[in-house]
């Protein structure tokens, strides 16, 4: 069985459409991500998963259930769904601690203390833990708000950009607890940054303008993107014209600077170089204007002015 189903759901506010006709299918213990553009409907689309919202066409089901007949008007989402919105949705009255004991109060004591221990290290929340969320810095309430969506009893969470304010460093320290710790539980992760969604994420969706453009494994999306749009959205990648295509020889219009095979004495020019969080890049320009960026090996002869052949390998 399905954990959770769409059909056909449709959504608008007043005369704008902002869901259309979305169709999407969830396995138990699946992690999902949604990518796309600003106003594509990602934080539209969770709060229709929450039962925040209720859409204008279609149906949601959670195993095999129809929201409708789950819903309940004096509660404000689903009950057996928690979502960890952009607003983080904390009282600002209780401590830290006694924000994430309010969303566990289901566990047993001893169990809700080795949780707390295991978050205070992972999410560098030691040293505030019993001040009140009010006096918290936007980075601390964040990492806070994905805490408690963590520990509740949801079997079913929903994280809205839940690493938009937080550093380089304790944003993979904190995937490394997901990792580690989030087992038992499906997950849809919705963010602007594809390398943190492609990393902790089996499969991937392309949202724009509220439909799904491409939904697959992560894997698939990244090396075989179906257009430029879903290329773009799920990270950096060259694209050829026609044109550029024949005056190169190259095959392939998309692909990753990974996909790049270079070999001395080539059209290829190396103009200049780059240096990203995963390694160096080569910006390399072909005499008929073309343009592409490729992954380059800290060894060989890789200087600027250098002249390369240029092949694309994917799997």
């Amino acid at each position: 069985m399905q954990k959770l189903q769409l059909k056909g759901l449709g959504f608008g506010y007043e005369d704008q459409l902002v869901i259309r006709n979305l169709h999407l299918k969830l396995s138990p213990e699946a992690r999902l991500g949604i990518v796309g553009a600003s106003g594509s409907g990602k934080s539209t689309l969770l709060k229709l998963i929450a039962g925040q919202l209720s859409p204008d066409t279609g149906a949601l089901f959670l195993d095999g259930i129809n929201y409708q007949e789950e819903r309940n008007e004096r509660m404000d989402q689903h009950p057996r769904v928690a979502l960890m919105a952009q607003d983080f949705d904390l009282d600002p009255n209780l401590t830290v601690d006694e924000n994430m004991a309010r969303h566990g109060r289901h566990l047993a004591s001893s169990r809700l203390q080795r949780y707390l221990g295991k978050v205070h290290r992972a999410f560098s929340l030691r040293t505030v833990k019993q001040q009140r969320v009010h006096s918290l810095s936007g980075g601390q309430k964040q990492r806070l708000a994905l805490a408690c969506a963590l520990i509740s009893d949801a079997d079913l969470l929903l994280l809205d950009e839940p690493f938009s304010q937080l550093d380089y460093a304790l944003k993979h320290q904190i995937l490394d607890f997901l990792e580690s710790e989030v087992w038992d539980k499906t997950i849809i992760m919705v963010g602007h940054e594809p390398t943190d969604i492609m990393r902790f994420c089996q499969e991937v969706a392309v949202l724009n303008k509220g439909r799904i453009l491409q939904k697959g494994r992560v894997e698939e999306l990244y090396h075989y993107p179906k257009n430029e749009k879903v290329g773009r959205l799920t990270g950096l990648i060259n694209v050829l014209k026609p044109e550029e295509q024949a005056a190169t020889g190259i095959e392939e219009s998309l692909f990753r600077p990974l996909h790049c095979r270079l070999y001395p004495d080539g059209d290829w020019r190396l103009s200049h170089l780059e240096y990203h969080a995963f390694g160096q890049l080569g910006v390399l320009q072909h005499p008929c204007g073309a343009k592409v960026k490729a992954q380059i090996p800290m060894e060989g002869a890789f200087s600027i002015g250098s002249t390369w052949q240029l092949s694309i390998k994917k799997p």
